[in-house]
C-alpha cells in the first residue's frame, strides 16, 4: 500500500525562499523525486513561522524510502545541495494513506489556485490516549463523513491517516490534513470548525496540533 511522507524541512538563519540558488535546488530535488516515484510531491510553507517547509508526498512502500531512497546517490546529492540552506527535522513522519484519500490540489486549474494563495490547509496531528486508538478510528470517521457531506458538499476535503514507522513505546499519532476552499473562508469559520473538530474527539485524545500551510510554488 503506498505510503505519505510528511517531512519536515527548517530554513537556516538568515535563509529565505528568495533565494534563487534555494528554489533551484528544491526544484530540481522535486524532480528526483517526482521521477524516482513517479508521483508527485509538493512543498508547503508553514504560515506561522515561515521557516518551517513541509515536503508531502507519496512512496510505494515505506522500505521504498527509507531502505532503497535514502540511502541512495541520488539522495545524498540532494542533502549536499540544501545543506548550506535547510535542515531536514529527524522526525521524518510516514502515513499509512495514499495521496489520493488526501486533499490535496490536483488539475492545473485548482494548483493555480493554490499557487496565487487562494487556498490554505490545515494539518494537524492528534496524539492519542493510551488505549483509545479504536474509538478515535470511530469518532475521526464519524467526523469526516459529516464534513465531507454538509462542508464540502461530497468532494472530501479531509483526509489523513495514521503515523507508520514509529518505535516501541512511543505514542499512536492521527494526522489529517483540512482543505480549506479559501483562505477567507478559513479567515471566517476556521477557528470555529478547528474547535469543532477537537471536541468531536477530546474523550480519546491527549494532545493535538494544529499548523497552517499554503502552497509553494516551486
Amino acid at each position: 500500500m503506498p505510503i505519505t511522507e510528511l517531512a519536515l524541512l527548517h530554513l537556516t538563519p538568515g535563509t529565505t525562499l528568495e533565494s534563487p540558488t534555494l528554489r533551484a535546488n528544491l526544484s530540481h530535488a522535486k524532480s528526483v523525486l517526482q521521477n524516482y516515484t513517479n508521483r508527485t510531491f509538493y512543498y508547503m510553507q508553514q504560515i506561522s513561522d515561515p521557516s518551517c517547509i513541509y515536503v508531502v508526498g507519496e512512496w510505494a512502500s515505506l522500505d521504498q524510502h527509507l531502505n532503497d531512497f535514502i540511502p541512495s546517490a541520488d539522495n545524498q546529492a540532494l542533502l549536499e545541495s540544501l545543506k548550506d540552506y535547510i535542515t531536514v527535522d529527524s522526525n521524518l513522519e510516514h502515513l499509512d494513506v495514499p495521496n489520493a484519500e488526501l486533499p490535496l490540489p490536483r488539475g492545473e486549474e485548482e494548483l493555480e489556485r493554490a499557487r496565487r494563495g487562494e487556498q490554505v490547509w490545515s494539518i494537524t496531528h492528534y496524539t492519542i490516549k493510551a488505549g483509545k486508538r479504536e474509538a478515535f478510528e470511530v469518532r475521526i470517521r464519524e467526523m469526516k463523513e459529516k464534513l465531507d457531506r454538509t462542508y464540502f458538499s461530497g468532494k472530501g476535503g479531509i483526509g489523513g491517516g495514521w503515523g507508520v514507522g514509529k518505535k516501541q513505546g512511543e505514542d499512536d499519532v492521527f494526522v489529517t490534513l483540512f482543505a480549506w476552499r479559501t483562505v477567507a473562508e478559513y479567515n471566517l469559520s476556521g477557528k470555529g470548525k478547528e474547535r469543532e473538530a477537537s471536541a468531536y474527539t477530546s474523550e480519546c485524545v491527549e494532545r493535538n496540533d494544529v499548523k497552517h500551510v499554503r502552497l509553494l510554488d516551486i
